[in-house]
């Protein structure tokens, strides 16, 4: 039964029910010494408790999709890259397979764990396409990426459960606001440790694996636009702070970038902010803000904007409420995809190397 399964909270809410109805039907029938009785008087309630919690709990992480499995919970999802050669052996060199098999997931999202090869590690991939790469006229029509990526704690699993992204990506191609655009949501904590998507001695090379192992195979399973024109990074909070620091330290990967309710810009290493200021990268960066948002207040959008320096350019929009939560979040992504579709190219018909792409 899965962590997010329907059946799981269902049994749960059933359990925590029947131990309240236990409770009151046994309370008073408890019988033997004084010690006893309270002794199982305080395990009936414990049990209440417990059980209490655990829906609570299950309740939470299917609403914001903080761990999308047992094994993301028990910390197994994404572990090894690859394997450690046995004392005195060496590997034989291995040649990188890119070829992925991207399953149906959930509301017409595809789901594959991808290894990196290049980054040592590997984890969970999901992708959207938009309607019109199925179809038949676009058969040889490439399309823009836009990689979006989830704050911490979270997971890729988390837009589907915190918004419907797919359905706004949907309404904004639908009304003209943007181009038909390929989402790519991947892990940004592959080896379970936040290192603010930089690559980080002796942790893990989060960079390589947003940048490299995560575009190679999106561009050798799919019909896409080539870097960087062809992709955009976006995300929230501590992906918001990813977006901006990987579109500054990567030009050559991504054309533009969305930080909404961007982590303090300042912290971390190569942080978005050094990155400002030390290089001068020829990239376009949206942030977007609320008024009322402590955990990220306009102050880090300030402090970005006088940093970057041309050719890069840097867009501020401040909205006048909300917090630091889904909610909020959700109406800043229709801008956002607005904005990154206008500064990467349209889908087109591109002749590139052959690949695995359908």
């Amino acid at each position: 039964m899965g962590l997010t399964s329907t059946w799981l909270a269902v049994l749960l809410c059933a359990a925590a029910v029947a131990a309240v109805a236990g409770a009151v039907l046994l309370w008073s029938r408890i019988r033997g010494p004084r010690a006893i009785r309270v002794a199982l008087r305080v395990g009936m309630i414990v049990v209440c408790q417990l059980t209490a919690i655990f829906v609570v709990m299950v309740t939470v992480n299917n609403q914001y999709g903080f761990y999308a499995s047992w094994d993301d919970l028990l910390g197994d999802a994404n572990a090894g890259g690859r394997p450690a050669p046995a004392p005195g052996h060496t590997l034989a060199p291995v040649v990188p397979d890119y070829t992925v098999t991207f399953t149906s997931y959930s509301q017409g999202f595809r789901k594959a764990t991808v290894r990196g090869w290049d980054s040592g590690t590997k984890g969970d991939v999901i992708v959207w396409l938009p309607p019109q790469y199925g179809k038949k006229e676009f058969a040889h029509t490439r399309f823009p990426v836009i990689e979006v990526l989830h704050g911490i704690p979270g997971t890729p699993h988390s837009f589907l459960r915190g918004m419907r992204l797919g359905r706004i990506m949907q309404a904004q191609i639908t009304a003209g606001r943007a181009e038909p655009a390929i989402l790519v949501l991947p892990t940004i904590t592959p080896d379970r440790v936040n290192t603010g998507c930089a690559d980080v001695p002796g942790k893990s090379k989060v960079a390589t694996w947003l940048t490299d192992d995560v575009v190679r195979t999106i561009n050798h399973n799919f019909r896409t636009l080539p870097a960087p024109r062809g992709w955009a990074v976006m995300g929230i909070s501590t992906g918001g702070y990813c977006a901006a620091r990987l579109a500054l330290d990567h030009p050559d990967t991504f054309a533009a970038a969305a930080a909404m309710a961007p982590d303090n810009p300042a912290d971390g290493f190569r942080s978005p902010l050094w990155l400002a200021r030390t290089t001068r990268p020829h990239v376009q960066l949206l942030i977007e803000s609320s008024l009322q948002d402590p955990e990220s207040p306009p102050k880090f959008a300030d402090s970005l904007s006088a940093a970057v320096r041309p050719p890069g350019t840097v867009t501020v929009l401040r909205m006048p409420s909300g917090g630091h939560n889904w909610r909020t979040w959700g109406r800043m992504f229709p801008t956002a995809f607005t904005w990154l579709s206008a500064r990467i190219e349209a889908p087109r018909a591109v002749p590139l190397a052959p690949s695995a792409a359908p």
